[in-house]
């Protein structure tokens, strides 16, 4: 939820849930991404796979809502079509320090 839609799903999602996967177009509403803030709502996000479907890694939000104090955390999506070894979750962690120094 979150990576493609309307952002309805986003406003929806933060009156009914404790977290999302995903939810890089909350980037688009700074006062939705404020009340995720406030409330701590979990966004796992998946970069390899936001960046080969949706967004590049360049313009990821993670590092953003990291360093906004949102509850975040990186996570895998379909590992057997976005990652390239047997460990997707250290792809993720090591692809995001590349990519976030």
């Amino acid at each position: 939820l979150g990576e493609a839609g309307d952002l309805n799903h986003l406003h929806i999602t933060f009156l009914t849930a404790r977290g999302i996967n995903h939810g890089i177009n909350l980037r688009k509403t700074p006062s939705l991404t404020y009340l995720y803030y406030l409330c701590q709502i979990g966004l796992a996000l998946s970069p390899l796979s936001n960046n080969a479907l949706f967004l590049r890694l360049s313009k990821n939000p993670f590092q953003e809502f990291f360093a906004r104090g949102l509850n975040v955390s990186l996570s895998t999506d379909d590992p057997l079509m976005f990652h390239h070894t047997k460990e997707p979750l250290m792809e993720e962690y090591c692809v995001a320090r590349q990519v976030w120094r």
